[in-house]
């Protein structure tokens, strides 16, 4: 099986019965413009649409300021009630949750969840970070915009996430020295599972389905538009089932972000559940050519 953006593409192609395939997405023709216009919006919005295996990342934050002064070398200015401010991934396609561990730390940092008796484990068994199989507990944090700390010198703004002329996005956090599990941007087809590869080609097809037909078969080209919605929906659907079925969920105190999901994270909304590979952020939906959403 080729793993190349332009398969992926060329597979979309297919899937609308269009009847010429492209080369390359960059060669500047009319199919491939319309593709490549296209083709990175679909990607980031599926990647955010479900909690995909293939796609989890965690990885540590760069520090842009400690509002406590306490860290060299960094601002001070951090938005209340936040302590700690980092930059945004560039590679990140959905925030997921910001692993912190209890044990080993005078307190909980300010602003997180706190049991009836601070004394208490949140959860039994918790061990450091950095053992086996130990679970953790998921802190507070948001996703916001600071002027106060410009991107490095010489960046494209327009190539790079987070970053521009007008400030750059940032994570707020009390945790100290955070790191983030998030869902990463994957260019690359050969590490998508075939569940999203499927989903990809797809959506794009639902994508692309009428403005290469608009001028040969409008009537046609909407037909495939609207095939081509469901077929990415089912796909969806089955991601978001496979995330269910292959969570772990279990703690030992009722808390209130183990109530719900998919909703906004702040200083007053929680989501998700802890423990191994559990996911805090929940997904978004897709809105689809046609006028819905899923």
């Amino acid at each position: 099986m080729s793993n190349t953006p332009t398969d992926i593409a060329n597979q979309a192609l297919d899937a609308i019965g269009y009847p010429n395939a492209i080369g390359d997405l960059e060669e500047g023709t009319r199919p491939a413009q319309v593709l490549l216009r296209a083709y990175g919006q679909c990607l980031r919005q599926l990647l955010r649409c479900a909690h995909w295996d293939f796609a989890r990342k965690t990885a540590p934050l760069t520090l842009l300021a400690d509002a406590t002064g306490n860290t060299e070398a960094v601002g001070t200015l951090v938005p209340v009630p936040w302590i700690y401010e980092y930059a945004y991934p560039t590679d990140c396609a959905k925030a997921r949750f910001i692993p912190w561990n209890r044990q080993g730390s005078p307190a909980a940092p300010s602003g997180n969840i706190v049991p009836a008796n601070p004394s208490s484990p949140l959860v039994t068994g918790l061990g450091l970070p950095t053992l086996t199989g130990q679970r953790i507990v998921p802190a507070r944090f948001t996703i916001a915009s600071d002027v106060n700390y410009p991107p490095q010198q010489g960046q494209i703004y327009w190539q790079v996430q987070g970053v521009s002329p007008q400030g750059r996005t940032v994570v707020l956090t009390n945790v100290q020295n955070a790191e983030m599990v998030y869902t990463a941007i994957l260019l690359y087809p050969s590490v998508w599972d075939a569940l999203f590869r499927a989903a990809m080609v797809a959506y794009l097809a639902s994508e692309v389905a009428l403005p290469l037909w608009a001028d040969k078969d409008k009537k046609f080209g909407l037909q495939i538009q609207t095939q081509q919605v469901g077929l990415t929906k089912q796909k969806i659907k089955q991601a978001r089932i496979t995330d269910g079925n292959e969570g772990f969920y279990s703690s030992d105190i009722p808390v209130d972000w183990m109530q719900t999901r998919r909703v906004g994270f702040g200083v007053t909304g929680w989501s998700g559940v802890d423990g191994p590979g559990m996911l805090l952020g929940g997904w978004d939906s897709v809105g689809f050519a046609d006028g819905t959403a899923y």
